[in-house]
């Protein structure tokens, strides 16, 4: 297994030992450098996607800066160490820690920056896969320089609560509440959100229930999830981070703790949904198939190969999933190749909505369709790939001038990238996993 993020460590050996085995364990590749000229070498050399600095001497904060001028273009995503209050900025892509701080709470930072990186990353290599193809490239998108209209759900049992908090953030959000989790889902459904704030339930199990589910849904899982914890609660912060959650601090904390937390959450969202925009916009000017509005054969073709390059030469995983619905000709001669349109349409349409934004989702040919997961193992990928295919082959479809619900069974089968594969041979791969299919 590749690592999920090379990560460049800037710290004193004292203190690097630990961290960087820690890293090993959770998949990430640590780059040490235990002086600024180190560090350097490494940006120029190894190309880290993400580094951790420790602020506690000047020589931690002046490649802080560095790194700004080394990537014109925003930096590297970064998480500081031990910098005080007056050192912070609010940038979406740095994160900050304590001094004393939590595994639970770096890990839990390091994962919203990974998926940056590899939003970016996917972004940057679509702009290059358009210009060959003669496209305009997709545009650059920028983090918001303001939150000014940001719309928070406070879940909490009691409205003396629900209250105080609403209080608490009035100078950034507006606040809406529930009483109980599952109301939670159903209004984040319902609405549009930028962050999520709950207080912890005396049943831990409610609460971390919730974490998942938000992590689970195709639809929430990038949601900030900020806990507040006033010490009765009988889950402890490092199974609230573990569960999902992007933030915990006490229920008494000040608004100069919260807000800026809070704020910086919704930044991050805000930057997040500004490059799912553009994906989504990208599709429309890009090589898309006319039918199903989905990536055709040829950009895929060109771009995989494109993805195959990049993961070997920054040691990256890329995942690529395959469906094929189970008797489409017998569908077609029963019903007519405009009704078999018109279904291939609206499952192209549910496999497009169901994927992440970095993802890329095509039509193969026919009745197959391709996902690539760029950045992703197959033991993650097939748990996504396996809930589409059971959420479509659950939905009965209403085709115009058929009476009753049509029901379809989508296979998939999946595969991820080795030593030595080729865009077709991954794709057989994936293939030969659906039954009745085989590799050749």
């Amino acid at each position: 297994m590749h690592a999920s993020a090379r990560v460049l460590l800037f710290s004193d050996p004292t203190n690097t030992g630990d961290l960087a085995g820690k890293l090993e364990q959770r998949g990430y590749q640590p780059l040490p450098a235990h002086s600024r000229e180190d560090a350097l070498r490494i940006i120029t050399g190894r190309y880290p996607d993400i580094a951790i600095v420790n602020a506690a001497d000047g020589e931690g904060m002046r490649f802080r800066h560095d790194l700004n001028d080394l990537r014109p273009d925003g930096g590297i995503p970064t998480i500081v160490i031990g910098a005080t209050e007056k050192l912070r900025e609010d940038d979406p892509q740095v994160e900050f820690l304590p001094a004393a701080f939590r595994d639970s709470e770096l890990f839990s930072r390091l994962k919203v920056l990974a998926r940056l990186v590899t939003m970016q990353g996917e972004l940057a290599l679509r702009s290059e896969t358009s210009q060959l193809y003669g496209l305009e490239a997709p545009a650059q998108a920028v983090a918001p320089s303001e939150i000014i209209d940001a719309k928070i759900l406070v879940i909490a049992g009691e409205e003396s609560r629900r209250d105080a908090i609403s209080k608490m953030i009035a100078p950034l959000a507006t606040a809406d509440g529930v009483k109980r989790p599952h109301e939670g889902m159903e209004r984040l459904l319902q609405d549009r959100f930028d962050a999520v704030i709950a207080v912890g339930w005396d049943d831990d199990g409610e609460l971390l229930d919730f974490c998942r589910q938000l992590r689970n849904h195709a639809n929430l899982f990038n949601m900030p999830l900020l806990v507040l914890n006033d010490g009765s609660d009988a889950a402890e912060p490092d199974k609230v981070y573990e569960a999902g959650a992007s933030e915990v601090l006490s229920f008494g904390a000040e608004p100069d703790r919260l807000l800026p937390r809070l704020h910086h959450l919704v930044r991050q969202q805000r930057y997040r949904q500004n490059m799912q925009d553009v994906y989504r916009e990208s599709r429309h000017y890009a090589a898309t198939d006319s039918l199903t509005g989905l990536f055709g054969h040829g950009y895929l073709h060109t771009h995989f190969q494109k993805q195959i390059l990049e993961c070997r030469s920054r040691e990256k995983d890329l995942t690529v999933g395959f469906f094929d619905i189970a008797d489409m000709t017998g569908f077609n001669a029963q019903y007519g190749y405009v009704a078999g349109d018109r279904l291939l349409r609206q499952i192209g349409g549910a496999i497009g909505g169901f994927v992440r934004a970095e993802d890329l989702p095509a039509r193969f040919g026919a009745d197959k369709f391709c996902i690539v997961l760029p950045d992703t193992e197959l033991a993650s990928a097939d748990p996504v790939l396996y809930r589409i295919a059971s959420v479509i082959n659950m939905t009965e479809f209403a085709i115009m001038d058929i009476t009753e619900p049509v029901k379809i069974h989508l296979q998939t089968g999946s595969a991820m990238l080795r030593p030595g594969d080729s865009a077709e041979s991954l794709v057989a791969r994936a293939r030969s996993g659906i039954p009745g299919r085989s590799s050749g």
